[in-house]
């Protein structure tokens, strides 16, 4: 009897399930990517829906939401330290974004942080 899965759905499959209960794709492979791919997994796996896919603020998600959320191809969002959008990610912002201090490392918000800074039009 031929198999319904080849071994390329399962690993989509198991990858797409792991991002659904929050686990990132990064976390399985950290040791492989550099620290901005990890960064740019991690934002896909948990600030894509809301900042969208490319970082300009317009995420499946975003309807409704009040403030909007951040859009970080912007030159303001270039000027913020790293600090600030560390705090930012790990405390939360405003009413609608989560922090992610239970749910993130030390070393995934310093890749997401290089990912996000990535995506930033130089002032």
């Amino acid at each position: 009897m031929k198999p319904r899965f080849g071994y390329t759905q399962v690993a989509i499959g198991f990858a797409v399930g792991l991002m659904t209960v929050g686990i990132p794709l990064s976390a399985l492979h950290a040791q492989q990517l550099s620290p901005l791919d990890q960064g740019k997994a991690i934002y896909m796996g948990h600030c894509a829906g809301c900042h969208g896919f490319d970082g300009d603020g317009n995420g499946p998600f975003v309807a409704g939401m009040t403030p909007a959320p951040s859009n970080f191809k912007t030159a303001t969002e270039a000027t913020l330290s790293d600090n600030t959008i560390q705090q930012a990610v790990l405390v939360g912002k405003g009413p609608v974004m989560r922090g992610y201090s239970t749910i993130l490392t030390t070393s995934e918000v310093n890749a997401l942080v290089l990912y996000l800074r990535s995506l930033a039009t130089a002032p």
